[in-house]
């Protein structure tokens, strides 16, 4: 940490002294003469490589490497001697060693030359890996993998692409030959001389005489300097970072001058040629397509599109004799729909990252156009990236965020406006755009709140993208020419689009003169001031008036509020203890009168009624809950409505029996096959048949009408004889813990919560609700559900013939490990599963559980009964554990066996693995059930 930082204040000392000299010296030039400095000289290995380092007969210099010397000095105030054009470049590292020169311009920074050097922050050049043929080879189609089959390849000797390329030879599965060549110039020789039919190399530029078909990545090559020297590379990068700020933009025109189309071959073939004399003879309309906020790239305004890829493919068609046509899009909606349609011969501004959208594939063309990558962000803005915004989410910048700022918080915005928003209100650190439209963004914020910084070593490609449906020789007609253009065009074109104008808008010359602006704002808040304590004397009475009145209005909520608390409280405390008494008090009796069986029997009847009164109260309870706080989730499945509504009929039919009343179910049709949530579906129609069963004097009717209507929606209907209700209590009926106040159901036994539910429930399912009443004639309530209808399968699986009696699986002997923290509960498990003949073993916790079934031979356990909550280590947990264990029967039925109820519960559950889940209380009709639904027994 203390090294970065001395690094970093190294770094940030020698920018501001370059800043502070140009500054003096600029200001000195007013005085009597120019004045002068002695500058020092560093030698620099100046070793030939082509479009890099290059000298004529005559000693002059030129290429991307000496023209980036040349303009680091100027910053540097330095001067560079160039020497050893005849060495190579492992001699010229030799010579840094020995101090014959001060840099070496090119070397890959690897952990050995870290060690060893000194290395620049800054890349100085990026080079691009690749598979060249010949030019002129028509028997090999880029991208054809068919036509790889059996190609001689020559790569060079130890170079570290080549287990790149083999591997994704390996991938595409194609066979190939490997000859391997000791230098660079061999293997060129081998591919002219047809020894091989292609060359694997790093490039800065394809030769003339070669064709790129296939491209492995890039590499990025650095500064070096002696430990001793690292002032001198601080310097340097010092003078990188001057120069980015300066000219953002000069390693795309570097590259551009050296290593741009120079390899593109231009030359039509006869196909091609013919095709174009047939498209200009019918004046055929090229449709494009261009990114509509991709600004100053392309973009949409006032009706068309324009911008610099735009241009460039004008002067393109141009050039061929065609007519363009760039169809406005004036959103990315419409823009990525016109692409899907397949309707766009072309597409102006993809990059290697994109191809397809949608059923429709565009073959890209080769790049040009290359441009920086910048971070976009607040000025003053803490270093670090944690939330970086991009516009798209491209391979291209994948790789870029992974390589730069792997642990930062991605989110993909739908424009570059939205981008430079997200930075401007903090929401995000950084957006990651291309640099000419960053600072586009940069420049058109009139106050002047953000800056831009380029990322290093960072270059996209920019390309256009041809339909693959268009003639195959219209693509290489438009390659071939967009190539060209954008050699002699695209600086020109750039330039139009980025010029900065001079005359700046009121609001700009505000806020570069912080002074004014002051001022100004003084003035607005002087006269604001007095404005707001005018409008304050007037509005002070009112608002006393409405504060007052909203103190009333507080206090009134508070005091029905603190009411309604405590009617909850008292009619829970009055639900709760009522069944909760009858089971302690029966309990006590059962004890005095456990020799006394009709007793004992009756005691027990009651207990078990009671608390399943219980369990209903909390169900209840807890739906109602989780209905208000929106937690509640529907288990769609196929199921029999008529046969729902005759089950849930028959459970009730024995209350029924008990006041002698008639209970009758009619139904439209003898079954009817939806799909829905058949538990939720029930409990409605439990809920309300037991309502009228409650409020329907002794000998009274009570009817249930099931309609299937066509698409799927079922209509349930319940009319009773009972006492009826009041149009008053009618619009209440449906809140919480809601009685009707009469001395004729204040004996009946109930929540308040089931017609809650009833009504939560067909809301959640999109169904309606509907109650017709009359006080001493009897009720009717009809819910219609909208379910969705069930195909021929489901239908037939739903209506297949189901085992009814009594279950003839037998368990006898198999053996079960249960897994409970609660000693009680854990008694009752084993007493019910002893029951049906298992031999259980228990454990404690799901620690002790994973133990237990990893020590067990396999296939020792039948089944697994597993709770969810236990100390250690819960259910869930050791459900996966078993799961993934490499155990042949790591795939034995595990059963949930716990408290946990709510639907997040049981997706947790089947998640992990489990095969079943069983709710408590727990009871042996439900354990059996799901043992021969899930065992197969």
């Amino acid at each position: 940490m203390k090294a970065a930082t001395q690094k970093l204040t190294r770094r940030l000392a020698a920018l501001i002294l370059v800043r502070v000299l140009a500054v003096g010296f600029s200001t000195a030039a007013w005085a009597e003469g120019v004045p002068r400095r002695e500058t020092p000289v560093y030698k620099v290995a100046f070793y030939a490589v082509d479009c890099y380092h290059i000298q004529d007969e005559n000693g002059r210099r030129r290429g991307y490497g000496y023209e980036m010397m040349q303009g680091l000095s100027k910053y540097m105030q330095c001067t560079f001697d160039y020497v050893g054009y005849d060495k190579t470049p492992a001699e010229s590292m030799e010579m840094l060693r020995s101090g014959e020169v001060d840099l070496y311009t090119a070397a890959k920074a690897t952990d050995e030359c870290r060690a060893e050097f000194a290395v620049s922050q800054h890349p100085a050049i990026t080079v691009t890996t690749c598979m060249n043929i010949k030019v002129g080879n028509s028997k090999v189609v880029a991208g054809d993998y068919a036509t790889y089959e059996g190609m001689r390849i020559g790569l060079l000797q130890s170079q570290i692409c080549n287990d790149c390329f083999l591997q994704w030879a390996d991938e595409k599965g194609f066979a190939y030959t490997v000859t391997y060549y000791d230098t660079p110039a061999d293997l060129t020789n081998a591919l002219k001389e047809d020894k091989v039919d292609a060359i694997v190399d790093s490039y800065i530029r394809t030769p003339e005489d070669e064709l790129t078909i296939e491209y492995f990545g890039q590499t990025a090559y650095y500064i070096l300097a002696r430990k001793e020297d690292q002032g001198l590379i601080d310097a340097l990068d010092a003078a990188f970072d001057a120069m980015n700020i300066d000219n953002p933009n000069w390693r795309v025109e570097l590259y551009n001058k050296y290593h741009g189309a120079a390899g593109h071959n231009t030359e039509f073939t006869a196909e091609e040629s013919a095709l174009l004399a047939q498209m200009q003879q019918s004046g055929t309309t090229v449709r494009a397509a261009a990114a509509p906020d991709n600004a100053p790239y392309s973009w949409y305004a006032d009706g068309k599109m324009q911008g610099i890829a735009v241009d460039l493919a004008q002067k393109t068609a141009e050039t061929l004799g065609l007519t363009l046509e760039v169809v406005p899009t004036a959103t990315r909606k419409d823009y990525n729909a016109l692409l899907q349609s397949g309707q766009a011969d072309l597409c102006l501004d993809l990059n290697s990252g994109e191809i397809t959208y949608g059923d429709t594939a565009y073959q890209l063309t080769d790049t040009y156009m290359r441009t920086t990558v910048s971070l976009l962000r607040q000025r003053g803005a803490y270093e670090r990236v944690h939330c970086l915004v991009v516009k798209e989410d491209s391979a291209t910048v994948r790789e870029l965020i992974a390589a730069n700022w792997p642990e930062a918080e991605v989110t993909v915005l739908d424009s570059t406006g939205a981008c430079a928003e997200a930075v401007k209100n903090g929401t995000a650190d950084a957006a990651l755009l291309m640099s000419y439209t960053a600072q586009k963004l940069a420049r058109d914020d009139i106050q002047n709140r953000m800056r831009v910084d380029i990322v290093p070593g960072a270059l996209v490609y920019l390309r256009n993208g041809v339909n693959v449906q268009v003639d195959r020789r219209f693509y290489g007609l438009w390659e071939k020419t967009l190539n060209g253009i954008s050699t002699q065009y695209a600086a020109e074109i750039v330039q139009s689009y980025t010029e900065v104008m001079a005359t700046p808008t009121v609001l700009a010359f505000l806020f570069d003169h912080p002074a004014y602006l002051i001022l100004f704002v003084a003035v607005l808040a002087l006269v604001g001031c007095l404005v707001l304590l005018y409008l304050q004397s007037v509005r002070s009475r009112k608002q006393q008036q409405a504060i007052l009145l909203q103190l009333a209005d507080a206090l009134n909520d508070a005091e029905e509020a603190n009411k309604a608390k405590q009617e909850f409280f008292s009619k829970m405390s009055h639900d709760i203890r009522t069944p909760l008494n009858v089971v302690l008090g029966m309990t006590q009796i059962a004890q005095k009168y456990k020799n006394d069986a009709p007793r004992l029997e009756s005691a027990l009847d009651s207990i078990t009624n009671e608390g399943n009164y219980l369990l209903v109260l909390i169900n209840s309870i807890l739906d109602v809950n989780q209905l208000e706080h929106g937690h509640m989730e529907l288990n769609k499945a196929p199921f029999d409505a008529v046969r729902c509504a005759a089950d849930s009929v028959e459970l009730l039919r024995p209350l029924a029996d008990k006041k002698a009343q008639t209970m009758a179910l009619h139904c439209d049709k003898p079954d009817c096959v939806v799909v829905g949530d058949v538990n939720r579906y029930s409990q409605i129609m439990i809920n309300i048949i037991s309502n009228a069963i409650k409020y329907t004097p002794v000998g009274g009717e009570i009817t249930v009408q099931l309609d299937c209507l066509p698409g799927g929606r079922v209509i349930f209907r319940c009319t009773d004889t009972g006492i009826g209700m009041t149009p008053e209590f009618i619009g209440h009926i449906t809140e919480d813990y809601v009685r009707a106040e009469d001395s004729r159901v204040s004996k009946v036994q109930g929540t308040g919560l089931g017609m809650s539910v009833v009504k939560g429930f067909t809301d959640l399912m999109g169904g309606t609700l509907d109650m017709y009443s009359h006080e001493g004639h009897g009720s009717t309530f009809v819910v219609s559900i909208p379910f969705a209808e069930a195909d021929d399968a489901q239908r037939a699986a739903v209506l297949a013939p189901h085992k009814t009696g009594e279950t003839t699986a037998d368990f006898t002997g198999k053996r079960v490990l249960l897994a409970e923290d609660n000693a009680l509960n854990a008694e009752i498990a084993v007493e019910l599963l002893q029951s049906i003949g298992l031999k259980v073993d228990w454990a404690e916790d799901g620690q002790k559980a994973v133990e237990m079934f990893e020590k067990s031979a396999p296939g020792s356990y039948f089944a697994v009964f597993m709770d969810m909550q236990m100390p250690v280590m819960d259910g869930v947990e050791a459900t996966r554990r078993i799961r993934a264990s490499d155990r042949p029967d790591h795939d034995v039925p595990i059963f949930a066996m716990t408290a946990n109820t709510f639907a997040a519960d049981r997706k947790k559950c089947y998640d992990a693995g489990m095969s079943g889940y069983i709710p408590k209380p727990i009871d042996l009709e439900t354990i059996t059930h799901v043992l021969e639904e899930e065992t197969g027994e």
